[in-house]
């Protein structure tokens, strides 16, 4: 009895220390020299980009379309494999409070699609609207980024208030539900309206994931204002929308990906700790994973917000390294610089 405790405090200890290596891995971009090679990747991406819509302006054409498409692809799904933001705070909740698979899916795909179309409607602003430029309007990113890790801040700790009320809930119900569960439950996780088990479903209602979502896909991708801005110069807007969208898809193949591999790991510990403890123990250990959790969004959201502040000429918010060379970038033409979101 003694030695099933002591593995299911090791399980809930590895799964919270999971999601911190996951978390800090994603977020700081790993090794520096890993960082700075994905930034001169991108560079060239953003080349290949401006030299498709440039030669589709110049002979319109089916190749030339396909090629276009195609390297916007390849780049949403490259950019969304290196480190960011947002991938860290879908990966940590998806890890600490648990989800579905097709919930999994949606998230990525949601908040992937939600920074093309953010990025859409800041260039129809302020460029189309406001009469801005572009590189006035990938100033402007700075803001919605700001806002974007505001909320990554208020999710964590909404998700670390929640779970405290889990916790506070669980000794109340143990007198209630104790003969009753293990009667009725399985180790299939099913659940009859006991409040000590953490119910994927439970953890993860639509107001929290549209929050998730909001938190991460408000923040525009930046290549694609770049691109969005380029293509507004030659004449083709829609196509440039439609580079974006289908820039925002390779990106949410990617996050997907990423998004399914944290459910599963979640499942496997779940049923790790299933089976080694009674479901009033295991559910008490996932509340605390769920709170360690929400501890570590609420702590990316703030630290990122620090650094926006303090550090206004980096770019941290989606995993690229601030950057030595940031101020003779920005003082580059907009086709030089490096993508962003």
């Amino acid at each position: 009895m003694a030695m099933a405790s002591n593995r299911s405090r090791l399980l809930g200890l590895g799964l919270l220390i999971l999601a911190g290596l996951v978390l800090y891995f994603l977020s700081q971009g790993g090794l520096q020299s890993l960082s700075l090679q994905l930034v001169a990747w991108q560079r060239d991406f953003h080349r290949a980009l401006t030299m498709a819509i440039t030669n589709f302006s110049g002979t319109p054409s089916s190749t030339a379309w396909i090629t276009l498409l195609g390297i916007s692809f390849a780049y949403g799904v490259f950019h969304a494999a290196g480190p960011g933001h947002g991938k860290a705070v879908l990966t940590t909740y998806l890890l600490s409070q648990g989800g579905a698979v097709r919930r999994a899916l949606a998230l990525s795909f949601a908040a992937s699609l939600l920074q093309g179309v953010v990025a859409i409607t800041l260039v129809v602003v302020l460029v189309h609207g406001l009469g801005w430029v572009t590189r006035q309007a990938m100033g402007s990113v700075v803001w919605v980024e700001q806002a974007s890790f505001l909320m990554v801040a208020l999710l964590g700790a909404w998700l670390c208030l929640r779970a405290i009320r889990q916790l506070r809930r669980i000794p109340a119900s143990r007198e209630q539900a104790g003969h009753a569960h293990d009667h009725d439950h399985t180790h299939e996780h099913s659940c009859c309206g006991g409040h000590h088990h953490v119910d994927p479903s439970q953890a993860a209602d639509w107001r929290t994931a549209l929050a998730t979502v909001v938190a991460i896909g408000i923040r525009p991708c930046s290549g694609g204002v770049l691109l969005l801005g380029a293509a507004t110069l030659l004449g083709q807007f829609m196509v440039g929308v439609a580079a974006v969208m289908v820039m925002a898809l390779g990106t949410a193949l990617t996050v997907s990906g990423l998004a399914l591999a944290s459910v599963f790991a979640r499942g496997w510990a779940e049923r790790q700790l299933v089976k080694q403890n009674s479901l009033q123990r295991a559910g008490r250990l996932l509340s605390w994973a769920a709170l360690g959790g929400g501890l570590a969004i609420m702590t990316l959201g703030v630290s990122l917000s620090i650094t926006g502040v303090t550090q206004p000429t980096s770019d941290p918010l989606l995993g690229e390294p601030p950057g030595r060379s940031a101020p003779a970038e920005r003082s580059s033409p907009p086709a030089g610089h490096p993508f962003g979101g």
